[in-house]
């Protein structure tokens, strides 16, 4: 038993030791992204040119950090990927990613939150691909799922297309 033990220690470590590191495909990197009571559509930055492609044997990640806020918002906001323009937003549609709160969410000034959300958008962006609705720069809408508060001014640091 204990030689079963070790040998599956071993294992799981040079399995551990194969993981590739996380690589940025596109970012919105700069300035904060604001948010409003409207959907915002952000361009994501590709780190190399020509389109963007999946690799089969990796996954890819909508990452997004640096969630801050004056005041609570008190809706949560709805992220899609590769929405085209004049289609509506639904989170039972093919581009819904997932959502995000600004709960805890750091106010202007404090230190960055080092709190992330992360999105498998593997499948969607295989499928999207297919389509060519994505292109080179991958664009990513943040709808509120309401009527955000008047004087809240929630904002974004980052979002990212990460693959690992």
């Amino acid at each position: 038993m204990v030689l079963i033990a070790l040998i599956a220690g071993v294992t799981a470590g040079a399995d551990a030791m194969a993981v590739e590191t996380p690589k940025t495909l596109a970012t919105s990197a700069g300035k904060p992204v604001a948010l409003g009571a409207g959907p915002v559509s952000v361009t994501l930055a590709p780190e190399r040119t020509g389109p963007l492609s999946v690799s089969r044997e990796r996954k890819v990640y909508l990452v997004v950090k640096g969630l801050g806020t004056n005041e609570q918002p008190e809706v949560i906001y709805h992220l899609y990927l590769g929405l085209p323009p004049g289609t509506a937003p639904s989170p039972n549609g093919p581009y819904y990613v997932g959502s995000v709160n600004f709960f805890n969410a750091r106010t202007p000034g404090m230190p960055s939150d080092p709190r992330f959300y992360s999105f498998d958008v593997t499948n969607l962006l295989r499928s999207t691909e297919s389509m060519k609705s994505l292109g080179d720069r991958p664009v990513v809408t943040v709808v509120p799922g309401g009527k955000p508060r008047n004087t809240a001014r929630p904002t974004i640091g980052e979002i990212a297309l990460v693959e690992q």
